[in-house]
């Protein structure tokens, strides 16, 4: 939550300084767990990343134990909750990674592709804001299939 907002909420909150040291070394040591899966990290934010595991070899090859695993590793050596999304691509796997907030992981297979993205709401695209899902909601249900039907002008 902003920090506006939440002043409007509640005027009287208390604010403290962040320590973004703290974070930093959190985020280091987080990227250094990543590390021991895969070298193909691809860093997004303090707290978020892309991982390519589709060459290791941990957990079988895995992505999903290789998600469950990481996730445990973190609250085992930080005492800190991760969520993970697991997918066949990043578009996929950073919605995914919403899905199961807090401290959960959500999997999209590759033979799930075509019906999650089907049913998926534009208010869950990364970039689309809620000002363009609730305008495209005018006009018949707001996912992203329905979109594509119109666009085409045939039923999928």
């Amino acid at each position: 939550m902003p920090t506006a907002t939440a002043l409007k909420l509640c005027p009287h909150l208390t604010l403290l300084p962040g320590r973004f040291d703290a974070y930093k070394e959190a985020s280091n040591h987080i990227r250094e767990i990543f590390s021991r899966y895969t070298s193909r990290i691809e860093p997004l934010s303090l707290d978020e990343a892309y991982l390519d595991v589709s060459d290791s070899e941990h957990c079988h090859g895995s992505a999903t134990l290789i998600a469950q695993e990481i996730r445990q590793t973190i609250e085992r050596e930080l005492r800190l909750t991760a969520s993970a999304g697991v997918a066949p691509v990043k578009f996929l796997a950073k919605i995914a990674s919403d899905m199961n907030k807090p401290n959960g992981q959500f999997v999209i297979a590759p033979h799930q592709v075509a019906e999650f993205v089907r049913a998926l709401p534009l208010a869950k695209i990364p970039g689309v804001g809620k000002v363009s899902a609730a305008e495209a909601g005018k006009y018949g249900p707001a996912n992203l299939w329905r979109c594509a039907e119109q666009r085409s002008g045939h039923a999928a």
